[in-house]
């Protein structure tokens, strides 16, 4: 079983949390709060993803070792 990274749950609850709050202010009418929004969005997408791969197997057992290792 793999361990959680845990600060990279938090990024990801903490860039939500920023993005919901920016989202609000863009409804209420404020044009600025579309930077830190996307900014924010991307941040947590960009976590969740690397939370996505560190949960994967390294070797998929291929014949073919990867370039690069030793063996």
């Amino acid at each position: 079983m793999r361990s959680v990274r845990w600060s990279s749950v938090g990024t990801v609850v903490g860039a939500t949390v920023i993005a919901l709050l920016m989202l609000v202010l863009v409804v209420r009418g404020r044009v600025w709060a579309w930077i830190p929004l996307a900014i924010a969005a991307g941040v947590a997408v960009r976590e969740v993803r690397f939370l996505q791969r560190s949960g994967r197997a390294s070797e998929v057992g291929f014949d073919e070792r990867r370039r690069g290792r030793a063996e």
